[in-house]
């Protein structure tokens, strides 16, 4: 297929997280037998969140994509982890960026005797018709990567972005910055996933590093534009530019060569988790990322599936599976009870990071993970793709 690159990028190929509309795209199936001979080690037993054990239950699912590394990724543990659990599922179909295509998909997953429906939203806001459909039946759905803003769903499975955006500003506070500019590459503002990853960097950077300036550029997840941005921070402040936080991975390819022309080595970091990440943290071009786990996401998604098939009761305070408590989490006057899956960051080496004034009631201290851990989802599809390096 067509694959869209940044003009400003490298070669190699970037690949998008889990964020919401691609920019560059890479469909890559997963269906090789090292990736799953890899995530079967992993899999989780038949049991739900709650502990009791899951029946053989019929579980809907409708993405927005699968043409990218992270939801391929997730598709292929989602299945594998089905087959343990004792899951049939039905799907994935794919909206395809179609608010409406998906609303009718999902009543379709109903009529065919789905008991719950894992979902990808389009939007925070879209799901209105579905889930109006789905209540009438008595099947209630679960949202993966989004927090839903317009009526109720069992359950919310997203890693806290604002957890995102305070370990970046521990990252650079662990390295002893404490003046100059720090360039904030903004996603949607308008998207709760890059609000909270801006809000919370904002609140930490001025809460412990507050003489350093931090720019804030919004760029609605445009690669190039990011690029741009960066080339603008780059050529104004030079050497006095300490750090680039970029809310998704995709513009690296392009700003790592313009760092390189400049002969400037600022801290970059960056968010998914993609097999290029693990390769250039590991080379020092990156200094950390973020990484959204497919492979929880996959796993918690369909554990919450089979609690609500099962009539199983959760509320804020109860035990989480990604996070130590689930909570309640607010978008546009509605409220939904959520999981906020504490995603791994990723550094060359294990190091702690730790801020003296933390956000939003999150932990002051948070433990890396290695670039080198073979848990981490984009370093199980490098492998099964030639090395994180080739992957990319």
């Amino acid at each position: 297929m067509k694959v869209e690159r940044n003009l400003f990028a490298s070669p190699r190929k970037a690949i998008r997280g889990a964020r919401g509309k691609p920019n560059r795209t890479l469909a890559i199936g997963l269906t090789g037998a090292l990736l799953t001979t890899m995530i079967a080690l992993v899999a989780p037993g038949a049991t739900s969140v709650s502990g009791a054990a899951s029946p053989q239950v019929k579980i809907g699912v409708d993405l927005t994509y699968n043409n990218t590394d992270f939801w391929s990724a997730y598709i292929t543990y989602e299945q594998q982890y089905a087959k343990s659990m004792n899951i049939k599922l039905l799907g994935p179909l794919l909206s395809a960026a179609s608010a409406s295509l998906q609303n009718q998909q999902i009543e379709e997953l109903v009529n065919e005797g789905a008991k719950a429906v894992i979902v990808n939203p389009e939007t925070a806001t879209s799901l209105a018709p579905a889930i109006a459909y789905a209540a009438k039946h008595n099947v209630q759905l679960i949202s993966v990567d989004t927090i839903v803003g317009v009526g109720h769903v069992y359950m919310v499975v997203r890693a806290s972005n604002l957890l995102y955006g305070q370990d970046a500003c521990a990252y650079v506070v662990s390295k002893g910055i404490k003046s100059g500019y720090v360039l904030n590459i903004e996603g949607d503002l308008t998207s709760s996933n890059g609000a909270d990853r801006s809000n919370a960097f904002a609140a930490c950077m001025q809460a412990n590093a507050p003489k350093v300036t931090v720019l804030n550029d919004p760029t609605v997840w445009n690669d190039a534009t990011a690029v741009s941005d960066a080339q603008t921070a780059i050529t104004a402040y030079g050497s006095h530019l300490k750090a680039i936080y970029s809310q998704w991975s995709s513009p690296d390819t392009g700003i790592i060569p313009l760092l390189k022309k400049a002969s400037l080595k600022p801290l970059l970091i960056s968010d998914d988790g993609v097999p290029f990440e693990m390769c250039d943290i590991a080379a020092g071009t990156v200094s950390a990322s973020q990484s959204q786990p497919a492979n929880l996401y996959a796993e918690y998604a369909l554990k919450y599936a089979v609690d609500a098939a099962t009539g199983v009761k959760l509320k804020a305070g109860d035990k989480g599976g990604g996070a130590p408590t689930l909570q309640n989490v607010s978008y546009d006057n509605d409220s939904n009870l959520a999981d906020p899956i504490v995603a791994p960051f990723v550094t060359k080496s294990a190091i702690s990071l730790k801020v003296k004034t933390p956000v939003d009631g999150l932990s002051a201290v948070q433990q890396s993970t290695p670039v080198t851990s073979k848990t981490l989802w984009g370093n199980v599809f490098g492998a099964s793709h030639g090395g994180v390096c080739s992957a990319s």
